[in-house]
């Protein structure tokens, strides 16, 4: 799969024709919320802010890690411009209801608009769900894009397109933390359309968390079993916060992070300081390293190291680093493809001039690492699966070989996660 198409499909557009895996005739798409159910986005929808459940929002996406709840007027929400929620059930004469009977009813703007309307469900347990979303354009509408992301938009898990008069089927497996947002936008590319009908069901899996979830610090609160440690909500091991020349662990530093929904992050003060995880991570297969980059200024060098578990010992692992390359920062992602001579396989991007939060997925599939910068894919080289598999634990905010002098991490650090999949770039 490339980057712009999730890993997590597992079921094609459906349009119901006898051929295809939803199809089955001419009548509508199945709509019933599948076993395990905690989340019914019309089902739930009763007019108030949070649905009958308060799981739910319904919401003005404007494209920029802000959004504004809608207007909600009977069973109406209104946002900017023509941007629109409501159901089937108050208008049962629109032309999509006839194929995904009693589903909500979403209207966009169009690209040039200042928002695009989005649903939101939070999770409220560390959990493995399914996403299981049907949309279906209006016959004649413009063709709509459809996000489906963890957060913010930078998080991408699916990005897809739903033509007119064809009714789109997706399901995604997610492993899901308590306080993660899943979002669906509808977000052209050009115009909006009026009553695009859409189901969202989230449903348990019966699978045991972690599934695909190898590390999670949200750095939301310190480690209740540690006060220099934040913990690992997926196993692999917690990470403990460390002045190297004193060789001491201390109190994690913690303020606020990307935008406000997301809580707490790490403060990384520069010198001396960073994280150890207590834990290797395996990566066998496919793998995806995520996380959220605040860079304020470089101490003592041109580099700073946000991530590393690279291998100079077996080689492989992973590392990511900002550093100045003749005046210009830039991004990197690199490995270790030979541990004697030394030899490395890396891509290069530029920092934003801007500063502040920057979302850096590095993920690799199919023979491809890619890096992805806020919901972009930037970069890329060869590697052979399997090749990222390290010895070393991450260390965050310094290289994981060697004296770190001059290439420690001032800014902030949030939300980082590794999972045994790959999740596309955009």
């Amino acid at each position: 799969s490339g980057c712009g198409q999730s890993l997590f499909d597992s079921r094609g557009d459906t349009d119901g024709g006898s051929g295809g895996e939803g199809g089955g005739g001419d009548g509508p798409v199945a709509n019933m919320c599948p076993a395990g159910c905690i989340g019914d986005a019309a089902g739930d929808f009763d007019g108030s802010p949070a649905g009958s459940t308060g799981r739910w929002r319904y919401l003005d996406d404007t494209r920029s890690r802000a959004w504004t709840a809608m207007t909600a007027t009977g069973n109406v929400f209104t946002g900017a411009a023509s941007n629109k929620i409501t159901t089937c059930a108050e208008q049962s004469t629109a032309g999509s209801c006839g194929r995904l009977p009693g589903a909500l009813l979403v209207s966009s703007s169009g690209a040039m608009a200042v928002a695009d309307p989005a649903l939101e469900f939070t999770v409220t347990a560390d959990q493995v769900i399914q996403l299981t979303l049907q949309v279906h354009v209006p016959d004649g509408a413009v063709a709509q894009i459809v996000r489906v992301y963890r957060n913010s938009r930078e998080d991408v898990l699916a990005t897809t397109t739903a033509m007119a008069g064809v009714t789109l089927e997706r399901m995604i497996p997610i492993d899901a933390l308590a306080g993660d947002r899943l979002l669906v936008a509808i977000a052209p590319g050009a115009s909006g359309a009026a009553d695009v009908a859409l189901h969202l069901y989230v449903s348990e899996t019966g699978a045991v968390f972690p599934s695909n979830c190898q590390l999670a610090l949200s750095f939301s609160a310190v480690s209740a079993a540690n006060a220099n440690a934040i913990e690992d909500r997926c196993g692999s091991g917690d990470a403990t916060f460390r002045n190297f020349t004193a060789d001491t662990n201390i109190p994690p530093q913690l303020v606020a992070g990307p935008f406000p929904e997301h809580g707490l992050s790490a403060e990384m003060p520069g010198a001396d300081l960073y994280y150890l995880g207590l834990g290797t991570v395996p990566r066998v297969g496919d793998t995806t390293t995520q996380m959220w980059v605040r860079h304020d200024a470089f101490v003592d060098g041109n580099g700073a190291w946000v991530f590393s578990d690279e291998d100079l010992d077996a080689g492989g692992g992973l590392a990511i680093g900002i550093y100045n390359n003749g005046g210009v920062r830039t991004l990197e992602a690199v490995t270790c493809t030979n541990p004697g001579p030394l030899m490395f396989a890396r891509t290069l991007a530029p920092w934003p001039a801007s500063g502040g939060w920057h979302f850096v997925r590095v993920s690799h599939t199919n023979g491809i690492v890619s890096l992805c910068l806020d919901g972009q894919r930037v970069g890329s080289f060869p590697a052979p699966a399997g090749s990222l598999r390290t010895t070393y634990a991450p260390r965050y905010g310094r290289n994981s070989f060697g004296l770190p002098s001059g290439a420690w991490f001032d800014g902030g650090l949030d939300d980082i996660r590794l999972f045994n999949t790959a999740l596309p770039c955009d």
